[in-house]
C-alpha cells in the first residue's frame, strides 16, 4: 500500500488477502483475490497502490507492466475484452459488497463469502483453502466473530459446506448461491 504501481498482475491459482490501512494501524480487508482475478488494474495511470497483498495460499500469477499492457491491449481486441471483462466483474463484486454490506442479513453475507473463495476460471477446487480466522471474516463482512462461527457451524451441520484446519468444501453450492441472491448459471 502506498508503493508506486507499475506492474498488473494475473492471479492464476492460490488466494491473495488485500487489504489497507489507517494512519493509526486498523486495517480492513477489502477482498480475496482468487484465480481469474486482476490486481493493480486500478493503478493503471501509474499511481500508488491502494492496498497491500498477502499471499494465503502458495500463489501463481503472471505479472506484466502497465507499459506492456497498454501495448498489448492496442494490438490485441481479444485481451482487451478480457481486462474489460475483468474490470466489469471487480466493479460487481465492489458494488455487491457495498449493498451487501447495507441490506444482506448474516447469512446472506457468510454465504456470498463463501462463493466468492471459488476460483473464476477453471473448474471449482474440491477443497478451497480458507486461511482467514472467523475474526477476520466477521471484520470483513461487518458481522460478529460469534455470528460468522454460528453460521459456518450451521452451514457444516446441514451438509452445506464442509471444513477443516484452513480449507472449506462447498457441498451444496446451488443453496449458498440461492441464499445470497446469486443468479449464476455454475451455482
Amino acid at each position: 500500500e502506498g508503493d508506486e504501481a507499475a506492474f498488473l498482475l494475473s492471479v492464476r491459482s492460490g488466494q491473495i488477502k488485500l487489504t489497507t490501512s489507517m494512519p493509526d494501524g486498523r486495517q480492513q480487508i477489502l477482498r480475496i483475490a482468487v484465480a481469474g482475478q486482476l490486481l493493480g488494474i486500478e493503478t493503471f495511470k501509474g499511481q500508488r497502490y491502494p492496498f497491500t497483498a498477502e499471499t494465503l495460499t502458495d500463489v501463481i500469477a503472471c505479472k506484466i507492466s502497465h507499459n506492456d499492457l497498454r501495448q498489448v491491449i492496442e494490438m490485441n481486441p481479444a485481451v482487451s475484452l478480457r481486462v474489460i471483462e475483468s474490470l466489469s466483474q471487480q466493479l460487481d463484486q465492489a458494488e455487491s459488497l457495498i449493498r451487501d454490506l447495507g441490506l444482506k442479513t448474516s447469512l446472506e453475507k457468510v454465504s456470498g463469502f463463501l462463493l466468492s473463495l471459488i476460483p473464476q476460471r477453471g473448474k471449482p477446487e474440491a477443497e478451497l483453502p480458507l486461511r482467514l480466522s472467523r475474526r477476520e471474516i466477521a471484520e470483513m463482512l461487518g458481522l460478529t466473530e460469534e455470528t460468522v462461527s454460528r453460521i459456518m457451524a450451521d452451514f457444516a451441520r446441514r451438509k452445506i459446506i464442509e471444513s477443516g484446519k484452513g480449507f472449506i468444501r462447498i457441498l451444496d453450492r446451488k443453496w449458498l448461491g440461492e441464499t445470497a441472491g446469486v443468479s449464476n448459471d455454475s451455482t
